[in-house]
């Protein structure tokens, strides 16, 4: 009888031992890991399906990309960009890396459409890796938050604008990978740094992080020339990192920067180098904006609406911007391109303006450590340097699209999921990030059957 109210009072306190915050952590976070592959083969499933129905061409400047493939198959060098008549090489100018990689697919598939749809896959995989930086961004900017990491992951992988542009083929998912791997390692050179100021840790942060964010940068400019706004933002990381337990370590500032950027340039430098000699211009923007002069610009626009810049913004650039960030996909036919019913853009947006008021008011009130607050000021750097793009190019161009902020879009699911952690009560919060999840989850299932594939199956106007 003795032994068993032993054994009575025994399991609560095993219970409780096992119920510790700790093991509830350890717990919590192997949960989001497992989460987390579910979230991959997911997201191979649904970009695998808007690959094979979208059909080809009708990604963003799809067809153009695959010329470049084309070209690299057939002439065995790289192209030259036509300033006066670029014609449907208009891509030309692009740096050559996600075209190389996706060379050898579309060679072992004998090019034509078979070897775009291999392309395609290509972008896919290397979409993939983004969820796994998503995830580990996610977790160095929020570690005490365990289904913050998935919940972005999830965001960036079920977003049906950016399944539709991974799905295609375009240099925009190598771009948001080397992005979001050279946050990751300032953030974490940063996370060093002040753990080295605090004294938790007596050794001062190394070169490893900031060499190889820089090796990230000199890739990127190999892809893409956005990855020219990776430099600020190197240099504000620097600059962060460099105060010391005592003072200002100048020389560690000095080390920083010179290692980034030299090996950046090291890596990518030639096609900056072979830009300048070519065109004039070390990214070939001047040279791209002179063979599209001819293209709608913005006064265009106004002059066309009789509206003023503030109304063309408000009714023209802000509504398409909102558009494309959620899912626009084509065009169809023309000008004409698929999209979801009204009301989904403006539940998602309503929802997303919420979350990001939440995670403002987190920052503001929230016991951040000053490596996450740092982390978060670099991550808007690049947002802010991105949006400045955004603006210059459609001054000159009418190009709304989201896409081109899309290499700020793991911090940004990662801010906007901490927002709506946030807004629940701390038993409900694993609760709001599931549902969050499952609500992109749901329009990426439902949208691409329901409402886009069939705008597609639409035969164009025939003239009388």
């Amino acid at each position: 009888m003795a032994g068993r109210r032993r054994q009575k009072l025994a399991r609560p306190a095993g219970r409780a031992a096992a119920s510790s915050p700790a093991e509830q952590q350890s717990e919590a976070r192997q949960r989001a890991r497992r989460l987390l592959r579910l979230t991959v083969i997911g997201y191979l499933f649904f970009a695998g399906s808007y690959a094979v129905a979208i059909p080809l061409g009708k990604g963003p400047d799809e067809t153009a990309h695959v010329r470049y493939i084309a070209h690299l198959a057939e002439q065995h060098r790289l192209p030259v960009f036509d300033r006066q008549n670029p014609g449907p090489d208009y891509e030309f100018h692009q740096p050559p890396l996600f075209y190389l990689l996706c060379l050898p697919a579309y060679r072992l598939l004998g090019g034509g459409d078979p070897g775009a749809h291999a392309a395609r896959f290509v972008s896919i995989l290397i979409g993939a890796a983004l969820l796994y930086l998503t995830f580990a961004l996610a977790r160095a900017l929020v570690p005490d938050r365990p289904w913050v990491p998935p919940a972005a992951a999830a965001g960036v992988a079920f977003l049906p604008m950016h399944l539709g542009l991974v799905a295609s083929t375009s240099n925009d998912a190598l771009t948001e990978v080397l992005v979001a791997a050279a946050l990751l390692l300032m953030v974490q050179h940063l996370r060093a740094a002040s753990e080295y100021r605090h004294q938790v840790s007596e050794r001062a942060p190394s070169l490893t992080a900031m060499a190889a964010a820089g090796a990230m940068i000199g890739l990127g400019l190999l892809t893409k020339s956005t990855a020219v706004m990776l430099f600020p933002v190197i240099w504000a990381a620097a600059a962060l990192a460099g105060r010391g337990p005592h003072r200002y370590e100048w020389g560690r500032l000095l080390r920083d920067l010179a290692v980034s950027t030299g090996l950046a340039l090291l890596i990518g430098g030639w096609w900056l180098a072979r830009n300048q000699v070519l065109y004039g211009d070390l990214l070939a923007q001047q040279a791209f904006l002179l063979a599209f002069r001819d293209r709608p610009s913005p006064q265009y626009f106004m002059e066309r609406y009789h509206v003023s810049p503030l109304a063309y913004v408000l009714t023209v650039v802000l509504p398409v911007t909102v558009a494309t960030a959620w899912g626009a996909f084509g065009p169809v036919y023309g000008n004409r391109f698929a999209f979801f019913p009204f009301w989904v853009y403006l539940f998602f947006t309503a929802k997303a303006l919420v979350e990001g008021a939440s995670f403002g008011r987190c920052l503001r009130r929230a016991p951040l450590a000053d490596w996450q607050r740092q982390g978060w000021w670099v991550s808007a750097v690049l947002l802010g340097l991105l949006l400045l793009g955004f603006i210059r190019f459609n001054l000159s161009f009418f190009q709304a699209q989201a896409r081109y902020l899309f290499p700020a879009l793991p911090p940004v699911a990662a801010a906007l999921c901490l927002g709506l952690n946030e807004l629940a009560p701390r038993r409900w919060q694993r609760i709001a990030l599931l549902s969050g999840m499952g609500l992109l989850v749901l329009l990426a299932f439902v949208g691409l059957p329901l409402w886009i594939t069939p705008q597609f199956q639409l035969q164009p106007p025939v003239a009388p």
